[in-house]
């Protein structure tokens, strides 16, 4: 896993083409270039990709959120053709080694309750699910590992 840069928008496209995992993924049916790349340049996110040869196999982020003092993931996904195979458990597992770089307590990901394999990865890392902070997501928490 590496940080991704703007460079990586056109490989990281692919990744996002499809409405349904789109939707699971970001709440966003539609993500486009553009959107992409804004995620990589802010300021309080650091976005990484995971390769596999040529091609993205997956990707995610840390929100670092200093006000609150906390870490979210976010942005799971993993290529089609590459799901099944630990990509997602190996973008999740940098993840959280890249988090370690941060004295923040909690890690928090959000997830749609539909998500059912993305739960069960998050379970299997230590995550449990927590009090929803609305009504459209499952929440989840763990402790950040120093």
């Amino acid at each position: 896993m590496r940080r991704a840069t703007t460079a990586d928008v056109r490989l990281l496209l692919p990744l996002f083409q499809n409405e349904a995992d789109n939707f699971l993924a970001t709440g966003n049916r539609i993500v486009e270039k553009d959107r992409i790349a804004s995620w990589i340049e802010s300021e309080d996110q650091e976005a990484f990709i995971v390769m596999n040869g040529e091609k993205a196999a997956a990707y995610g982020e840390i929100w670092i959120d200093d006000a609150e003092e906390d870490l979210e993931f976010a942005h799971l996904m993993t290529a089609p053709e590459f799901r099944g195979q630990g990509f997602g458990k190996q973008v999740l597992k940098g993840l959280l080694d890249e988090a370690k770089r941060y004295s923040y307590p909690f890690i928090y990901i959000r997830v749609l309750p539909e998500n059912h394999s993305a739960i069960k990865l998050y379970q299997s890392f230590g995550f449990e699910e927590i009090e929803p902070f609305d009504e459209i997501y499952t929440w989840m928490k763990r402790k950040n590992n120093k």
